[in-house]
């Protein structure tokens, strides 16, 4: 079988040639078991969803029927045809879909594909390490017929093809980089400080010349300048971050079948105010658009250790560095919540907390049957709506859709 993948820059296109190879072909060259997907009668169209339904500690809720999904698409009701529960829990097996479809072989589950994205640019070299050693043990983790892949970003060094060859995806882990340094600076100005005052803000400016020149020798000009630089050098490195992802997930898009992105990341500024400087939103929900549409969930570990950088700053103590977190964990959001994931903040502790809630919800998820309609199949893409007719659990559904042309 031949299939084309768009040309990726670097080298991630060999990624996801392999990718795909290896998710298309089983060991010893036989095709690879496919999800098994519901049986219906003749002439119903059914569109294929899944779902990661989970309890507040992440642990997937079993036991669900079709009557407690609802879908929407293109934000009409449909109705749902079945409902099954996949686990990848040792021993487990597929379980034929509820309610009873005609009697039909149940293929074996296909294996998970997860890819490890690190974003270098955003990690100082110890939170890094850390990040290294947290992925190592969630390898350890990963059940033998897993793939695992490693795209690390912007410079490429730390990368391997997806493969269940554990072992070798650890070594490259070794390659990882820590690459954040604070930008050299005469003041000492937070970055929501920074894009404040080079937004225009004057009370913002009027503060921090207060604070900063209280002794005199700068002017509120030499605040704004500088201001401007900072501003500037955050846009450069969320430009790298977003471009890096986009290269991966629109190679991903070509190849059949879930995928899980855990994207290991220091922040992605979105400015909490409309327009100006750093005003990143809007690019940024396009990878979580993307992501999406590829059919990649992504579970992003957000290593906030903010606080820390605060008190351990040049310049001393910031007093900004709640809004300073939550702006960089605002990109963040945007990305996993539109393709169906979820940020899991470490704040100044080891991710591994982090990494076993993500392994503990991608054991199981439901593969929902859905009527589809003529609409539907345009090859476009579609607003989706999952929910749950259920108290106290949390539901990681994609956001968007693309049902190929018939």
């Amino acid at each position: 079988m031949t299939v084309k993948l768009p040309r990726l820059p670097c080298r991630y296109a060999a990624l996801a040639a392999l990718m795909l190879a290896q998710a298309a072909a089983a060991p010893g060259g036989q095709q690879a078991p496919q999800l098994p997907r519901p049986a219906f009668e003749t002439g119903v169209d059914i569109v294929a969803i899944d779902v990661h339904v989970v309890d507040k500690t992440g642990a997937p809720v079993a036991g669900l029927d079709p009557a407690d999904f609802e879908v929407e698409i293109s934000g009409r009701r449909r109705r749902i045809a079945s409902a099954q529960f996949v686990s990848y829990a040792p021993g487990a097996s597929a379980e034929a879909p509820s309610p009873a479809a005609p009697a039909v072989p149940i293929p074996p589950r296909a294996r998970r594909m997860f890819i490890i994205a690190v974003d270098e640019h955003s990690l100082r070299a110890d939170n890094a390490m850390a990040a290294v050693h947290a992925a190592e043990r969630f390898i350890d983790g990963l059940q033998p017929d897993d793939l695992v892949g490693l795209y690390a970003y912007p410079t490429g060094v730390a990368h391997h093809d997806l493969t269940d060859d554990h072992a070798a995806v650890r070594a490259a882990l070794q390659h990882i980089t820590g690459l954040f340094d604070e930008p050299d600076s005469r003041f000492n100005v937070s970055p929501s400080e920074a894009i404040d005052i080079a937004n225009g803000d004057r009370d913002a400016l009027l503060r921090v010349f207060r604070r900063e020149c209280a002794q005199g020798g700068c002017s509120q000009n030499d605040i704004r300048m500088e201001a401007i630089g900072l501003a500037g050098f955050m846009e450069m490195r969320v430009s790298q971050s977003v471009g890096g992802l986009r290269g991966l997930l629109r190679g991903l898009g070509g190849i059949a079948g879930p995928k899980i992105l855990v994207l290991i990341s220091g922040g992605l500024i979105a400015t909490d105010a409309a327009g100006g400087r750093v005003n990143s939103g809007g690019e940024i929900a396009q990878l979580g658009r993307d992501a999406a549409l590829a059919d990649v969930s992504v579970f992003a570990l957000h290593l906030d250790w903010s606080f820390l950088r605060t008190v351990t700053s040049k310049g001393g103590l910031r007093t900004s560095y709640f809004r300073d977190s939550n702006m960089a964990a605002t990109g963040l959001e945007l990305v996993a919540g539109t393709a169906g994931g979820t940020v899991m903040r470490v704040q100044g502790t080891s991710p591994d907390v982090a990494f076993d809630r993500v392994l503990r919800e991608t054991s199981a998820h439901y593969l929902l049957g859905v009527e589809g309609s003529d609409e539907d199949r345009d090859g476009q893409p579609h607003p989706i709506h999952v929910k749950v007719k259920r108290g106290g659990v949390q539901v990681r559904s994609r956001t968007w859709l693309v049902v190929p042309k018939r």
